[in-house]
């Protein structure tokens, strides 16, 4: 009994500083009052049934938004948890909101109720102090510094799958999840994470499905009322644990004359001149958990998707395959060579893929903005206070702005020449957005491609996963988008000396 009492005082704990983390800072944007009054709606989904077919997970997000959005283009109108939530589907409306109008929106009510993993990090927080956040952060990100964090990318590919075997059958999720935790780890924290990766991963994945349904639905009020909720708050502490560990070795590192070439190591010895006295000119320890775990959350969660989506999609297509051996043996040798950040630049098809499974399957796959003032979209009047969506899903797929819009065709990304280019296809400016818009554009944008070319030439060049036979693969919207139940697929070596 006194064991149970204490694991519930420890669980109140959690949440309590779970709640903490939650609480808005005081500087965040409030919606001023409409002056619209009574307002015409567009069609869409009616009724509560929207949040219990979520809950149940009958439907996926990405699903439902799509059908609202096919049937009722450009704006469709749906009602959740409270909210008028408005989708746009039209890239030149989707341009309007989330950048022509980026002054006057703010994150949605999915991101903000991730606060409690998340706290006030650069997915999640506002204004000034995001703008603070990001510059303190970016030099991480200069092509000087994704060169050296290259070579740490296919180091960790290529340890990574010595383990495997021919014949072997894996779920291809939990393999990339893996590498990309430990690539996130070297690369933007040093070796920290090596001793607790398999914990730190497997929690994290299971507060990243935990959390996916509150941010589909965007209702935090579900996570404090439900004991699951409560237990995921707890769970919040063990990576909490590991994230302080990691704060105070780099500090001491750093007293000692030792600190290591790492982002983390940046962002505390980082002094910035331009920000405001209420912020100070450094990071305090709070500053520096809410950005590691959002680091990690977007540094390794959305590549790893990515990859796997990658190796289903080469599964289905065995002559892009082909292709793909070609050029891997044209620019790698044969047998080829480990990839460089330099050979990047020649692998084409490499990158197409990369694009084109990105296009179909975003891992970012959803992206919210609430509105600040009343605003006119469209020719509809969407007052202060709304939830407006643009999908990636949706406007990837759509089959006005692409052709074979649902087909898996990377030839689309290169152009006469046969040469990767991201303005191949010849869709209109927010029709492809896989990296955000704006300031809230992805600030590791870079990294994610340089990993994503680097891992597939690296694995892909040596391996041939293939789908189990029989597999039924389906999404799962949550924070990002995932095989619903992972992917099984069998490992088959490559020859070394194929020409």
């Amino acid at each position: 009994m006194a064991n149970l009492r204490t694991a519930r005082t420890g669980t109140r704990a959690a949440a309590a500083r779970a709640a903490a983390r939650r609480t808005p800072p005081a500087d965040l944007p409030v919606p001023a009052p409409s002056q619209f009054g009574k307002v015409e709606r567009p069609n869409g989904p009616i009724g509560l049934g929207i949040i219990a077919t979520l809950i149940s997970g009958r439907d996926q997000p990405n699903h439902l938004f799509e059908r609202a959005a096919r049937e009722n283009y450009p704006i469709a109108h749906l009602r959740m948890a409270g909210d008028h939530v408005y989708i746009v589907s039209d890239p030149a409306l989707v341009n309007e909101v989330f950048l022509d109008n980026a002054r006057d929106v703010m994150k949605g009510r999915g991101l903000q109720a991730a606060r409690s993993l998340l706290g006030n990090g650069l997915l999640t927080s506002e204004g000034e102090f995001h703008l603070r956040q990001r510059r303190l952060a970016q030099p991480a990100f200069h092509k000087q510094r994704i060169e050296q964090y290259a070579g740490h990318m296919v180091d960790q590919a290529a340890q990574h799958i010595s383990t495997w075997g021919q014949g072997q059958q894996v779920d291809m999720v939990e393999q990339m999840t893996s590498l990309t935790l430990a690539i996130v780890g070297q690369t933007l924290f040093g070796s920290d994470l090596t001793g607790d990766a398999q914990m730190f991963g497997e929690t994290l994945a299971e507060l990243i499905s935990g959390f996916g349904q509150l941010s589909a639905i965007g209702n935090e009020r579900i996570v404090r009322a439900l004991p699951q909720g409560r237990r995921l708050l707890a769970k919040v502490e063990d990576l909490d644990k590991v994230v302080q560990r990691i704060i105070d070795d780099h500090r001491a590192a750093i007293r000692q004359g030792q600190g290591r070439p790492d982002l983390l190591t940046w962002m505390i010895e980082a002094q910035d001149d331009q920000s405001s006295d209420r912020f100070g000119s450094a990071m305090t320890d709070d500053q520096l958990r809410d950005e590691v775990m959002t680091m990690v959350l977007a540094g390794h969660e959305t590549t790893a998707m990515a990859m796997s989506w990658i190796w289903y999609s080469l599964s289905l297509e065995p002559a892009i395959d082909e292709r793909l051996q070609a050029e891997w043996h044209e620019v790698l040798g044969t047998p080829p060579r480990v990839p460089t950040f330099d050979d990047i630049a020649q692998l084409h098809l490499t990158r197409a893929v990369v694009a084109e499974t990105i296009r179909l399957y975003p891992p970012a796959w959803i992206m919210g903005r609430r509105t600040l003032v009343d605003m006119t979209i469209g020719g509809w009047q969407i007052p202060s206070g709304s939830i407006v969506l643009g999908s990636p899903w949706i406007l990837h797929r759509d089959p006005n702005l692409w052709d074979s819009a649902t087909s898996f065709k990377p030839d689309r990304w290169l152009d006469a020449a046969g040469h990767f280019d991201e303005s191949a296809p010849g869709v209109p400016r927010g029709a492809w957005i896989p990296f955000g818009f704006g300031n809230r554009r992805c600030i590791g944008e870079q990294f994610a491609w340089t990993e994503a070319t680097l891992l597939l030439a690296t694995i892909g060049s040596l391996w041939r996963p293939t789908l189990v036979p029989g597999t039924a693969v389906q999404t799962q919207a949550a924070v990002t988008l995932r095989p619903r139940n992972g992917l099984p697929m069998t490992l088959n070596k490559r020859s070394a000396d194929r020409p």
